[in-house]
């Protein structure tokens, strides 16, 4: 115990004995592990506040299913639906796309009474009179809305709409680019009179997936005689499954990508860690001349190399979280987060959760492992007074 007490000791020794080396070697890592660390605490702080969203959200959705995607469903079948034992609120939903100049905005409409209670408006108030929308701060700061502006939208440009309130910058992500209004509004603007983009129902604890089932079988559907396209039902569970996959399958995606970055990395820290190679040779032959074995000095080596990745794993975690704070993940959220250019304009939401800071702590190990204990091994076998010269 106490000889390896000594390794350790003298592990720590070299590394603040050649500073420059360490050093340079440490900020590499961080330089590698920072980009990594920031990406997947985005993603887990998307994936949360997402999850959220579908916590808080309708117990069933139901569509109607043309050709197996979502289509609008007819709001005929509401009455149906509030009919059904086990249910206790039920409303239809509008929600589509449309360009506001040259920014992809979301549209949503709902009736007053069904507006979630978490929404939180940083100005202004709830839309009341026909035209009235709230809008999300994101694009109220890039085309400098204000309370009583009037605008109008490029599918139905003859349609105003009146600003009566924002979005509060920190209640969502989701809410940066959103224009709330009511649902007889985005009935108008979409000319869907008579449909829902789909249709939300609340009900008592445990009713869900029998009702789901129920509803997909046919029953609750609209009363009039004329041919509808079959109905497509999502319970919260099947929706909260899509949203993990989706986050998993992204970030899965960016790991993949950035282990190849790191396969690529290796080289360069080869270099790095060759930096004052001399150097390290002399040490190498002065201590196996003094009778020191080869698994010694690899055991010494591999030492500095823990303490190093020790390091510069907290160090790249510092630096991701620092980043977040003051530079709200500039230049990484973009891939996560579709249409927020260089700096999103509200807090991108981030997780620092154990498994991906024990990745980068062991993606460190590997590369410094790597880098060094092929050239220590091969210096370590020659013989002493080569090594020395």
């Amino acid at each position: 115990m106490n000889k390896h007490l000594n390794f350790l000791l003298t592990s720590i020794g070299n590394i603040l004995r050649n500073k420059v080396r360490s050093l340079v070697l440490i900020l590499c890592l961080i330089a590698v592990l920072f980009p990594f660390v920031t990406a997947l605490s985005i993603s887990e702080g998307i994936k949360f506040q997402s999850l959220i969203s579908v916590e808080e959200g309708a117990d069933i959705y139901v569509t109607s299913d043309y050709f197996g995607s979502n289509a609008p469903i007819s709001l005929d079948y509401l009455e149906g639906f509030r009919k059904m034992d086990g249910v206790t609120k039920v409303y239809p939903r509008i929600v589509g796309r449309t360009y506001f100049v040259n920014r992809l905005a979301t549209i949503v409409g709902i009736l007053p009474e069904n507006i979630p209670p978490s929404i939180r408006l940083a100005e202004g108030g709830m839309f009341r009179e026909k035209g009235e929308v709230i809008v999300g701060k994101g694009l109220a700061k890039e085309f400098l809305l204000q309370p009583g502006v009037r605008f109008s939208l490029s599918i139905n440009p003859s349609q105003l709409f009146r600003v009566s309130g924002f979005f509060d910058a920190d209640a969502s992500i989701w809410s940066a680019n959103l224009i709330l209004m009511s649902f007889e509004d985005a009935a108008e603007f979409f000319q869907m009179k008579g449909k829902a983009t789909d249709i939300l129902i609340y009900t008592r604890p445990g009713y869900a997936t029998k009702l789901a089932e129920k509803i997909q079988e046919g029953a609750g559907t609209s009363s009039h005689d004329r041919p509808e396209p079959p109905l497509r039902v999502q319970d919260k569970t099947l929706v909260k499954r899509y949203f993990q996959r989706g986050f998993n399958y992204k970030a899965g995606v960016f790991t993949a990508l950035y282990t190849v970055a790191f396969a690529l990395a290796i080289p360069a820290l080869l270099i790095v860690s060759g930096f004052g190679q001399t150097e390290r040779k002399k040490e190498i032959g002065v201590i196996k001349a003094t009778g020191w074995q080869t698994q010694e000095v690899m055991e010494m080596v591999a030492l500095e190399n823990l303490i190093v990745s020790l390091t510069s794993a907290p160090l790249a975690v510092l630096l991701a979280m620092v980043w977040l704070k003051w530079f709200n993940g500039a230049f990484i959220a973009q891939f996560f987060i579709a249409e927020i250019g260089l700096m999103a304009p509200f807090p991108v939401p981030s997780r620092f959760l154990p498994l991906p800071c024990f990745l980068a702590f062991l993606f460190a190990v590997v590369l410094t492992m790597v880098g060094s204990l092929y050239s220590t091994w091969k210096t370590a076998t020659i013989p002493p007074v080569e090594a020395m010269r």
